[in-house]
């Protein structure tokens, strides 16, 4: 969500985004098309130094819009050893955020985004994943739950913080899938998720549930609790880290060759 402040740089955030390995380039703004409609869409690129081919991960971003940090994750997953794309479903389409309505492009922005890394000579076109935040989230659950035809460019793996499980109540997520909740979550319960857990193959999905955490536990900027369009959003200094941890050790996992 909006509102990723500067200050998530801090140390306790920078305990699970610890930056290892060589520096990454600058951030690039690029541009590439939405699949099926073609929307024209931009994005920003952030990559290892190298020649790669290196894994890449499609960052998808809340139905507030893209984080005020961006940089700094995407210079952490670089540093990772990840090429880093975040989509931005909103600038080119001149929207503010999405969060009470339905917002249907954002799964054939996802595609654009993995057709894009696909041709970049130094990504790794068969070790992509989607890291999808609230809106986002539930993108990445879709993906998770979707058929990809024979021969063309797939997500191997995806990652949901915070997504609304219940709208895949009935899914099943075929590819290697990891979700992090906050057990106090008025927004997305975590309920949800363990529920939709239960319904798929065993160690198809791996589901984290922080206790006490709320929506929005990985930002700062909500400080012990923030009320934004209706949601009760709060950082939890305890679960952050951790969460990007998990991440990493799961993103390790999935798109090693």
């Amino acid at each position: 969500m909006r509102g990723f402040a500067d200050r998530w740089l801090g140390a306790a955030a920078l305990a699970g985004l610890m930056i290892v390995g060589a520096p990454a380039s600058a951030d690039e703004l690029v541009k590439f098309a939405s699949a099926g409609r073609r929307d024209p869409i931009q994005g920003y690129l952030t990559r290892p130094k190298g020649a790669g081919p290196f894994p890449a991960v499609a960052l998808l971003h809340s139905c507030l819009g893209l984080p005020a940090n961006r940089r700094a994750i995407a210079d952490a997953l670089a540093g990772w050893g990840y090429v880093a794309l975040f989509v931005d479903d909103f600038a080119t389409r001149g929207l503010k955020e999405t969060c009470a309505v339905d917002f249907n492009e954002a799964m054939a922005d996802a595609y654009g985004a993995l057709g894009y890394l696909s041709q970049l000579s130094f990504v790794d076109r068969t070790r992509i994943a989607a890291v999808g935040f609230s809106q986002g989230g539930d993108t990445a659950l879709k993906i998770a739950a979707s058929p990809t035809a024979a021969g063309a460019p797939a997500f191997r793996a995806a990652a949901a913080f915070y997504p609304p499980c219940a709208n895949e109540a009935d899914a099943q997520l075929d590819i290697p899938t990891l979700i992090l909740v906050g057990a106090k979550d008025e927004v997305t319960p975590a309920a949800d998720c363990a529920e939709l857990t239960k319904r798929q193959a065993p160690g198809a999905v791996k589901l984290v549930v922080y206790p006490g955490a709320a929506h929005g536990f990985d930002n700062p900027e909500f400080g012990a609790g923030r009320r934004v369009m209706g949601m009760t959003l709060a950082y939890d200094p305890g679960a952050a880290p951790r969460s990007w941890a998990e991440l990493r050790d799961f993103l390790k996992a999935r798109l090693t060759r």
